[in-house]
């Protein structure tokens, strides 16, 4: 989200290319030449094909909020959030868990924001 703020602002007060080409740099430097670097994860990203920001690097593998594969990985599942809620002695607070932080979908799975869970326990 932030690259997309950073890009339409720079577009509105007249420097896009020069913030693209940083942008892009910036992915080049920090993920594609990164000798201490084996793999990234960049969230919350639009997809903007037209845009080629991603110009320097190849090999991207992209999931979107769709996607079966490592959903349950960008949150706490249920079943986690009731483990976390017995750990701290407030199993019965899962519905107002449910009511106050209800869940997101990515692919088929429901998650829990992180954040909120623990900022709750």
């Amino acid at each position: 989200m932030l690259i997309y703020f950073l890009l339409e602002n720079a577009y509105f007060r007249g420097f896009y290319e020069e913030m693209a080409d940083f942008i892009r740099s910036l992915f080049e430097s920090a993920l594609k030449t990164n000798p201490n670097l084996e793999f990234a994860m960049i969230t919350g990203c639009l997809r903007i094909s037209c845009e080629s920001i991603f110009i320097g690097l190849n090999n991207l593998s992209v999931y979107s909020i769709l996607t079966n594969q490592y959903a349950d990985s960008f949150g706490f599942t249920e079943d986690e959030v009731k483990e976390l809620l017995t750990a701290y002695g407030l199993e019965t607070k899962m519905e107002e868990v449910r009511k106050w932080y209800d869940r997101y979908r990515f692919g088929s799975c429901e998650i829990y924001n992180p954040w909120s869970i623990l900022k709750f326990l």
